[in-house]
C-alpha cells in the first residue's frame, strides 16, 4: 500500500510524495536441524482457576504463604491443568475483566496523565487525533536546524520513514532539500498545523515529534524522517 505525505521545503513550496517504513530485517534466522524454518504458535499456559492466587485462596498472598505453597507445587504440580496445558491457540478475541477476572461489558476508557515522577495529575476522556500529514494538511519546514551531534542525547528516536519522490519534479524538490541538510550536517524539525504541532500519521494514532535528515552522494539523495515521542532534554 502506497502512503502519501505532503511536505514543505525551505522556500515554502510543498509537494505530495510517498513514504515507507525502513526495516532492514535481521541477517540471522532460526532454523531446525533439517534446515526448515520453525513456526510460531500461541500455547495456553494456564487458566485463571490454576493461578497461584486462586490455588492459595487469597487475592494478595503474603510472602510466607507463597513460600509454603512452593513445597506443595513441587510435590503435586497443582498449578498445571493437564487438560488445557500446552493447547495450541488459534484466533482469539480480547475481552475486559474486573479484578475477579469476570467479563465486563460496559467499558469506560479513561486516559491517565502523570507527571515526570509518575504521580497521577488527572484523568480525562481519551483524545482521538486525526492524521495531519496529507490532503489539506502540510508538514511544515520550521527552519529550526539541530546539529546531528546534539540531537541524540535529547530525544529517543523510536522509528523512521524514508521520503521518496514520485516523478522528476519531486526528485529535484527532495534532492535540494536533502542537499541543504547534508551540507549543514543537521536535522530539520518538521511540524504539523502552523509548524508547532506533532505529526499524527494515522487517524487515532499517536503524536510524534519529527526530525528530517538528508544525505546525498553524487546525483542520489536519501531523506529520512525520524520520529520521537520521548524527550530527554528540551530542544
Amino acid at each position: 500500500m502506497i502512503r502519501y505525505i505532503k511536505i514543505e521545503d525551505s522556500k515554502k513550496r510543498d509537494a505530495e510524495i510517498t513514504f515507507r517504513s525502513i526495516n532492514s530485517g535481521s541477517s540471522i534466522s532460526l532454523a531446525l536441524e533439517t534446515g526448515e524454518k520453525p513456526i510460531t504458535k500461541k500455547v495456553l499456559k494456564s487458566s485463571k482457576d490454576h493461578s497461584l492466587e486462586s490455588l492459595i485462596g487469597k487475592e494478595s498472598p503474603s510472602q510466607e504463604e507463597y513460600n509454603k505453597f512452593s513445597e506443595r507445587l513441587l510435590e503435586k504440580d497443582t498449578e498445571i491443568d493437564f487438560e488445557l496445558f500446552g493447547m495450541f491457540i488459534n484466533k482469539t478475541d480480547r475481552i475486559y475483566t474486573n479484578k475477579n477476572n469476570e467479563p465486563v461489558f460496559n467499558i469506560k476508557v479513561v486516559q491517565k496523565i502523570n507527571d515526570p515522577n509518575g504521580n497521577l495529575i488527572k484523568e480525562q476522556k481519551p483524545i482521538y487525533l486525526q492524521s495531519n500529514i496529507n490532503e489539506e494538511n502540510i508538514v511544515k519546514w520550521t527552519g529550526k536546524f539541530i546539529p546531528k551531534v546534539k540531537l541524540y542525547n535529547k530525544v529517543i528516536l523510536s522509528s523512521k520513514y524514508q521520503i521518496k519522490h514520485v516523478n522528476g519534479l519531486t526528485f529535484d524538490f527532495l534532492f535540494n532539500m536533502a542537499k541543504l541538510l547534508h551540507e549543514k550536517e543537521s536535522f530539520m524539525i518538521m511540524g504539523g498545523g502552523k509548524g508547532d504541532e506533532p505529526l499524527v500519521f494515522n487517524d487515532g494514532g499517536k503524536p510524534y515529534r519529527s526530525f528530517l535528515e538528508g544525505r546525498i552522494k553524487d546525483n542520489s539523495y536519501c531523506l529520512i524522517l525520524h520520529l520521537s515521542n520521548q524527550e530527554l532534554k528540551g530542544i
